[in-house]
């Protein structure tokens, strides 16, 4: 009967396996943004670097719509398999120090937004990102069927 042998490392000991939380926290947290923080877009030039690394243009399950009165979009979770929101996606240099000063940017504490793990796909792959979702109820808005933000 064979059996797997542990790796020895070059001190003559078995290295340590890293726990389930220690390989999370070692992970690159991303951040999936879709409308007025996208790249070229008004937000992004004053809150661009706490994103981090542009990774590539991602997209997740989901609808987007045109808030009333607003001039940024908000997008709900779907379960339909053909609805997505586009956008982009970072990967978080100091996520201890950017989400919470994004979290004050998407309104977190007013109930405006909610920041949710969500999946995407990018380059493809499917991912766990941070995503803000939009939190109130969406009274006078119109869906963006193509589920892409465009500030014109």
């Amino acid at each position: 009967m064979r059996t797997k042998s542990n790796p020895v490392g070059r001190n003559g000991r078995v290295p340590k396996r890293k726990t389930r939380t220690q390989r999370a926290e070692s992970a690159p947290q991303y951040i999936f943004v879709y409308g007025t923080l996208k790249r070229g877009a008004k937000s992004h030039r004053e809150l661009g670097r706490k994103l981090g690394v542009f990774i590539s243009e991602a997209r997740m399950r989901g609808d987007l719509y045109k808030l009333s009165g607003e001039s940024f979009p908000g997008a709900v979770r779907t379960a339909a398999a053909n609805r997505f929101v586009q956008g982009d996606l970072f990967a978080l240099r100091d996520p201890q120090k950017a989400l919470p000063d994004l979290d004050g940017f998407e309104g977190v504490e007013e109930g405006l937004f909610r920041r949710e793990l969500v999946d995407v796909w990018a380059r493809g792959r499917r991912l766990k990102a941070w995503a803000y979702l939009y939190a109130r109820p969406l009274t006078g808005a119109n869906l963006i069927p193509a589920g892409i933000y465009s500030p014109r």
